[in-house]
């Protein structure tokens, strides 16, 4: 049985066995992981800790995923268990811990047992699916980002050129430190120091935000995520040679060449992320972010 709402579905799907994801080289982290495993082992749940890669056919073995740590560890879970299918949970072990759902005293007091009999609400989140292609090939990708794709300047303080098409329509020339493609969940990160939009998580869309452009005429824009957002890496003059990467949720990286062309869509597939139904996502944006206080 499952109850929809204007932030999930509240699905009463029992859970059995989790799949728990940490970054194993912060100690915090390791210890909270520890907590919540032995939380969850007492319960009756069988617990797999996410060491390494899991293969696609183990997917099926798991009811849940749970990250605990704090954004960085949300998004690299959410990028491994997305095509998975598997629903994802998170446990703030960090400093914000925008994305994820519980605090680690609730998740030992009461999260826990509305997790085991499936009351919490589960979002979809809308990802992106980023290739980069050089001279006709690809070179990187196809790569997730549940934030965002971002292209700017490696070292030098200089601006670059983009050229940005939607499906077959030419956007703009974007000039100055870079260019932001976001979802909808990336709107309240890299996206929103650029003066980007926020942007409610359920809608459809990309937004598209450039990093300090020289000029006062670009502004962010917010397209439907029908079509595939192509970048491509021009200059200015012959003689340029720019250094400039390409970042996906900042913590995957790689080098552009002039006319490379960076392809951005959205995965075929949504994140299924786990809220709790007693904070609606604007109560999270007042408590995390102080927005709308007078």
């Amino acid at each position: 049985m499952a109850r929809n709402s204007r932030y999930g579905v509240t699905t009463h799907k029992a859970v059995r066995s989790v799949l728990l994801y940490h970054n194993p080289a912060k100690e915090r982290e390791n210890s909270a992981a520890e907590l919540v495993r032995r939380t969850l082992a007492k319960r009756g749940i069988k617990v797999v800790m996410a060491t390494g890669a899991i293969r696609d056919g183990e997917a099926g073995r798991f009811d849940l995923a749970v990250a605990v740590g704090g954004d960085g560890t949300m998004l690299a879970a959410a990028r491994a268990v997305a095509p998975m299918g598997v629903a994802l949970l998170g446990v703030k072990s960090g400093h914000l811990g925008f994305l994820t759902a519980v605090e680690p005293e609730d998740f030992l007091k009461k999260g826990v047992g509305s997790i085991i009999d499936g009351r919490f609400s589960v979002e979809e989140r809308l990802l992106l699916e980023v290739t980069v292609e050089r001279a006709g090939r690809r070179v990187m990708g196809p790569t997730l980002a549940l934030n965002d794709c971002v292209i700017r300047a490696e070292r030098e303080a200089r601006a670059i050129l983009v050229t940005a098409h939607w499906g077959g329509s030419y956007l703009a020339d974007y000039f100055g430190d870079g260019l932001i493609v976001a979802t909808p969940t990336g709107s309240t990160a890299y996206a929103l120091a650029a003066q980007g939009p926020i942007v409610e998580p359920s809608l459809e869309v990309l937004i598209l935000a450039p990093i300090c452009p020289h000029t006062l005429a670009q502004r962010p824009l917010v397209l439907p995520a029908d079509e595939t957002v192509t970048l491509t890496l021009g200059r200015r003059h012959a003689a340029e040679t720019p250094q400039v990467f390409v970042s996906l949720d900042g913590q995957i990286t790689a080098a552009l060449n002039v006319r490379d062309k960076v392809r951005i869509r959205r995965y075929r597939k949504p994140l299924k992320l786990y809220s709790d139904p007693g904070r609606p996502y604007f109560e999270v944006l007042r408590q995390k972010l102080r927005w709308g206080g007078a």
